[in-house]
């Protein structure tokens, strides 16, 4: 996905949290439909010793009349298109980079192992609605430990 802010035309947006999402779609003009919008907040769990991480991203359409329903239907198909369409740019690009031993976090998840949340979100503000993808992806564990960081009964 591509920050094409360039000439005031921008389709991708970085929030801190959930919130920031609601916040976000009341700001963002009709005429940007469609859109992404990434969560840059740090959510996971899983076992002490294999834990995993969440990477949320949002798909952004604008129904052109949010009391119609057959036009939330519409936007909500159309979003889901778009994170299908996603799905199969990382796979491809993720085969591709992974064979070239490139790094980066959506490069490092297995896609054949890791787990895929869907959901719509939405009616947000003004006819948006969103379909979300949450990546969950296995962390290493740090097993390195800098004993400085730590009190010890000595003290």
């Amino acid at each position: 996905m591509l920050d094409s802010s360039v000439n005031g035309n921008r389709r991708f947006y970085l929030t801190d949290s959930t919130s920031g999402v609601v916040e976000l779609a009341k700001g963002i003009t009709p005429e940007m439909s469609p859109c992404v919008v990434m969560e840059s907040s740090v959510e996971g769990g899983g076992r002490i010793t294999r834990p995993s991480r969440n990477y949320p991203i949002y798909f952004f359409v604008r129904a052109r009349k949010m009391a119609d329903g057959d036009e939330a239907a519409v936007a909500k198909e159309e979003a889901w298109g778009h994170a299908q369409n996603f799905l199969a740019w990382l796979k491809v690009r993720h085969d591709r980079e992974l064979a070239e031993r490139i790094d980066g976090d959506y490069a490092r998840i297995d896609l054949e192992n890791a787990m895929l949340d869907i959901q719509t979100v939405g009616p947000l503000e003004d006819g948006w609605y969103a379909v979300l993808i949450q990546f969950e992806r296995e962390e290493p564990l740090n097993i390195c430990v800098d004993e400085s960081l730590y009190q010890t009964e000595d003290c």
